[in-house]
């Protein structure tokens, strides 16, 4: 099998990539099977390191970022979407993966663009409770769209929406706490909060604490 995961800009679309990787690993041991060939087409690798430790396949894809607001920027990275398409075309059709898994965001959009040409199945994830841009106007393209909150279907139109929840790496469901005190110089009965914020959510969260 193969699979080619689309993404990126941000560890929020990097990661759960990551972890579902992860869990394609553990089911391939557990049932024996041919590891799956497993790519990753974005403009930029985020996570080189990762990439090459769990096999994975990296080719840059062009794409063009479009902003909220009135900017010079918006125009120059249109010709990169168009010709990140063109890649993408190119590639799949090398490649021809059984199916796209997208994770959204702008660096997304030339892959599952291009797969839809391709008559390739799409599989998206929407981790946030309103999907961006991206995921909007794509999820009409896709066999399934997987959703971290249900409310997040009212803003799609997508033919097969499931709450799923949010992909999560091992390392992050079985962290390893030694050596953890001592690198933060933290006396082990100190009360510690954690506070996790992202997106839209960060700026307020921050001014919060």
């Amino acid at each position: 099998m193969r699979i080619v995961f689309t993404g990126g800009g941000t560890g929020g679309h990097f990661y759960p990539i990551i972890a579902i990787i992860q869990a394609i690993e553990d089911i391939s041991a557990q049932e024996k099977l041919l590891e799956p060939d497993l790519y990753f087409f974005s403009p930029t690798a985020y996570n080189k390191k990762i990439l090459f430790e769990h096999n994975v396949a990296y080719h840059y894809i062009a794409a063009g970022k479009w902003r909220r607001y009135f900017s010079i920027r918006n125009i120059i990275d249109l010709p990169k979407t168009f010709f990140g398409i063109l890649q993408a075309l190119f590639k799949l059709y090398t490649i021809y993966p059984d199916v796209v898994f997208s994770k959204g965001g702008y660096a997304s959009f030339p892959t599952v663009v291009a797969a839809h040409i391709l008559r390739i199945p799409i599989i998206i994830h929407e981790s946030d409770s309103r999907p961006g841009r991206v995921t909007r106007l794509t999820a009409r393209f896709a066999q399934k769209v997987a959703l971290s909150y249900p409310q997040a279907g009212k803003y799609l139109k997508a033919s097969s929406v499931a709450h799923t929840g949010n992909p999560i790496r091992q390392e992050l469901l079985h962290p390893v706490s030694e050596g953890a005190y001592e690198y933060l110089d933290l006396g082990e009965k100190l009360p510690v909060l954690f506070i996790l914020g992202g997106s839209q959510g960060a700026e307020r969260i921050n001014r919060t604490i």
